[in-house]
């Protein structure tokens, strides 16, 4: 019994390490069972004293008091888990705790060993997102992600604005980066509740962010040429692109269904209609072109536009300004138009970061 109260303890300190992080981990029962499934016992206690940020070995062997050797060993376990990225820089491999979300619980789903009950972890993960606790968490002021416009749905000359708000101008920036699963429609594949859209070589890291997941075995390094020909395939599907909330340094691209998608789930499930950063532009109808074809409401991937008689009208409230609308639209009466007042995101992945610590009094 005494090793078991003790696990529990650990656990309980786990938690409370991962719940520092910018989109925490409230306390729920479905938690516990998750971490008790990803984490040893060793693992856990590793991760509840985890310095935050970026650090060393000798700076985890200290705040941990463990031997050398033993910790190397059990860092090694969890990155090949996801639990802990690791990265080198001039020389010296420093280590990070990953966070829960976005960190294991993607990661878990990116795998392709699958060693561990998928099945049940998809149902843990699954009612544990959803929970208004989490829900909560992270849908918070400053939203993790933003929308992405689909290309070629421009037409007349880019504005400054525009380079943040393009999937394909983030790619040709990075210059390089990774296709792997996408963990939203592979979890509800285990749950049997997935849609057509393709789960295989989909969702995309960009840049330095895709050499770990490269190095470990959770995605396959892709080229510029290969990561535009997979977001043209999610075009053709009618996903839409999400991203880091940032204007520079992306460090991953998502192609996503409203019904699977986790963070679409803000939308469509939670209705929160601040869920996701949308991009300057809206779409907008020209009623004298449109044929009433319909095709426009079927394709929106968060129902935010619908026939109202025989003409398409877009909710401008949660109108998400990706182009889907416009993309397949037969007649082209569906325009995207800049909005009347400019959506600036956070410069960097670490302003971003920053701002959510902030808001959530957590630096």
């Amino acid at each position: 019994m005494g090793h078991i109260h003790k696990k529990e303890e650990i656990l309980k300190e786990l938690q409370k390490r991962l719940h520092h992080n910018p989109i925490g981990l409230p306390e729920h029962s479905t938690l516990y069972e998750i971490l008790t499934i990803l984490f040893s016992e060793k693992e856990a206690e590793v991760g509840a004293k985890f310095p935050l940020g970026f650090v060393t070995i000798d700076e985890i062997q200290e705040s941990t008091g463990m031997n050398r050797d033993e910790l190397e060993e059990i860092l090694n376990g969890m990155i090949k888990k996801g639990l802990v990225y690791s990265s080198l820089k001039d020389g010296k491999t420093k280590y990070l705790l990953s966070p829960g979300v976005t960190g294991f619980f993607e990661m878990t789903f990116m795998r392709t060993d699958e060693s561990l009950p998928m099945k049940r972890l998809a149902e843990l993960m699954y009612t544990y997102r959803n929970t208004p606790e989490f829900v909560k968490e992270f849908f918070s002021q400053t939203p993790r992600a933003k929308a992405y416009l689909y290309s070629g749905v421009i037409s007349k000359v880019r504005s400054e604005v525009l380079s943040f708000d393009e999937a394909e101008e983030h790619i040709r920036k990075a210059g390089r980066g990774s296709l792997g699963r996408c963990y939203c429609r592979h979890e509800a594949w285990h749950l049997g509740k997935n849609c057509s859209a393709p789960i295989e070589n989909i969702c995309m890291s960009l840049g330095g962010a895709s050499d770990f997941l490269v190095e470990h075995g959770f995605a396959k390094r892709a080229s510029v040429s290969e990561l535009l020909e997979a977001l043209k395939r999610a075009e053709d599907y009618g996903l839409v692109h999400m991203g880091d909330n940032v204007m520079e340094q992306t460090t991953f691209i998502c192609n996503c269904c409203g019904c699977c998608c986790g963070l679409l789930e803000g939308i469509t499930k939670h209705h929160l209609k601040n869920a996701v950063t949308t991009t300057n532009y809206i779409a907008r109808v020209n009623l004298e072109e449109c044929n009433g074809c319909g095709l426009c409401e079927e394709r929106c991937q968060i129902k935010a536009i619908r026939m109202i008689g025989d003409y398409p009208k877009p909710d401008e409230e949660i109108c998400l300004g990706c182009g889907i609308c416009a993309h397949f639209c037969p007649s082209r009466a569906i325009k995207m138009e800049e909005r009347d007042k400019r959506i600036i995101p956070p410069k960097t992945y670490k302003d971003l970061i920053k701002r959510l610590m902030q808001e959530k009094g957590r630096i």
